[in-house]
């Protein structure tokens, strides 16, 4: 809790434990044993549609496996979370999970397997707090009116890293 300075927290005893918002606990991976059948035809939906995603970008293709040495084949695995609606009642425990969260699955790919995991570049740069600061300063002395989009899969956007070539141990799905 806030109310709580750093120091305080430093001298509390063993007993203590720190709690998760229940926003965090939300986003949990799901275990598909535990679900419905509706629920579980729900994640293969969204299964499906990831896969769909993978297959319009041309993220993979298909490659007969003794083409490629066996530390150059990556496994992958799903992350299956609910993510709630928009505008939905989120603490209504009563209410089928359905009603409120929709199902998202997501293909990782387990690249701390890759044997050139330290020439691969990691970088992910992002706008710091001042430069922030400047452009939105920028827009409201221009007058322009500010807005934000999401780009559908954008992790599978990115272009090829020369000639680096990677495979995947398919998932059934793929």
């Amino acid at each position: 809790p806030r109310h709580l300075c750093h120091e305080d927290f430093q001298t509390q005893s063993a007993d203590w434990i720190l709690l998760a918002t229940t926003e965090k606990k939300q986003r949990t991976e799901v275990k598909l044993s535990m679900l419905s059948e509706k629920e579980q035809a729900a994640f293969q939906q969204a299964k499906d549609a990831e896969i769909s995603n993978w297959l319009k970008t041309g993220t993979v293709s298909r490659i007969l496996r003794d083409k490629l040495a066996p530390e150059q084949i990556l496994r992958c695995r799903w992350i299956l979370v609910w993510k709630p609606l928009d505008g939905g009642d989120h603490h209504d425990t009563n209410a089928p999970k359905l009603s409120t969260h929709k199902p998202k699955a997501r293909l990782v790919v387990l690249g701390y397997m890759d044997p050139k995991l330290t020439k691969v570049p990691r970088d992910s740069p992002t706008l710091g707090r001042q430069s922030k600061m400047i452009i939105l300063q920028l827009i409201a002395s221009m007058g322009w009116s500010l807005g934000s989009f999401v780009i559908k899969a954008a992790f599978l956007q990115g272009g090829p890293q020369g000639d680096r070539v990677i495979g995947l141990e398919p998932v059934a799905e793929l």
